[in-house]
């Protein structure tokens, strides 16, 4: 073969390996996020001051990469909502992703994002009100607890914002300033349906108890 003819064969060569390096990057990115998993829950199982010895003792790991991981999945949730497609990323475009502070527009997503569950959460608790006997709908909507998880998300959604007021001042753009005062506003609508529902659930699981 011909120095010439040796050439598209290197061509192809180097484009296929590239091709599975580029796959394999992808891919890790899902196996981090499982390990990280698995490595939350390990932690949680293991007694008070033993978790690095284990982590030694058991896997394959050093503590550095353990924390890696474990932090990718903490921020999975973060992490699926800024990218729409995962498996497009790779680990090193994760860890920049979540290292990287939002802007005000995208907290304004955030804060959205948070009101719309929320406000799905409290037309799932309506609907099971009107479904059912009033205790028996109290006690539901409590045990399932997805209303109270959904306004823990907003709340610490809206602080987060808060804490960075300093992002309004250096906005530019007009449309995501204007943006604030409606959502704000629905912030406070959707608390007080929650505190409205909880009112009378509470109402309702108390004169229960009292008959």
């Amino acid at each position: 073969m011909t120095e010439s003819n040796r050439l598209p064969v290197l061509a192809a060569g180097i484009n296929t390996e590239h091709y599975e390096c580029v796959a394999a990057m992808r891919q890790s990115l899902a196996h981090a996020l499982a390990a990280g998993d698995l490595l939350v829950e390990a932690k949680s199982l293991v007694p008070h001051g033993q978790w690095l010895p284990w982590l030694a003792d058991n896997c394959a790991i050093s503590k550095r990469t353990a924390q890696l991981y474990m932090r990718l999945a903490k921020h999975r949730e973060f992490i699926e909502t800024k990218c729409a497609d995962v498996a497009l990323l790779t680990l090193q475009t994760a860890v920049e992703l979540i290292d990287r502070k939002p802007t005000l527009s995208e907290r304004l997503d955030d804060i959205e994002a948070a009101i719309v569950r929320l406000e799905a959460e409290l037309a799932n608790a309506s609907a099971c009100r009107k479904q059912l006997d009033r205790v028996t709908a109290a006690l539901l909507i409590y045990e399932h607890g997805g209303m109270f998880a959904a306004a823990r998300k907003l709340t610490d959604t809206t602080a987060a914002l808060r804490e960075r007021l300093d992002l309004i001042c250096e906005e530019t753009d007009l449309r995501v300033i204007e943006r604030i005062s409606p959502l704000m506003n629905r912030v406070l609508s959707v608390g007080v349906d929650v505190n409205s529902l909880c009112l009378v659930n509470g109402d309702a699981l108390l004169t229960d108890s009292g008959s």
